[in-house]
């Protein structure tokens, strides 16, 4: 009566390791292939925004001021900012 009663959970042990084994191992491996692909995505994106970022000419503009009260005399809502980009009103310094 004994031995039955030590030979279930052991069964049931042997069981549960046949079936969660397998899953443990996918869930690790997946979270790890997540988290790698979360790291691709971040850094994409950021070399992305960055490319954008540079696209932006005010710092070369003869109108650029350089100080943080008024950037640009003549567009200072749009200076540093994405929509600066296409200025109508750009110069270039020619210093480079």
């Amino acid at each position: 009566m004994v031995l039955q009663l030590m030979a279930l959970p052991v069964w049931l042990v042997s069981l549960v390791q046949i079936a969660l084994v397998p899953f443990c191992f996918a869930v690790a491996w997946s979270m790890i292939g997540l988290t790698l692909w979360n790291l691709v995505v971040t850094i994409r994106d950021g070399v992305n925004r960055a490319t954008v970022m540079h696209k932006i000419p005010c710092a070369e503009c003869r109108y650029f001021t350089n100080d943080h009260r008024l950037k640009c005399p003549i567009h200072p809502k749009i200076a540093l900012s994405e929509s600066a980009i296409d200025c109508p009103d750009f110069e270039d310094l020619g210093l480079g």
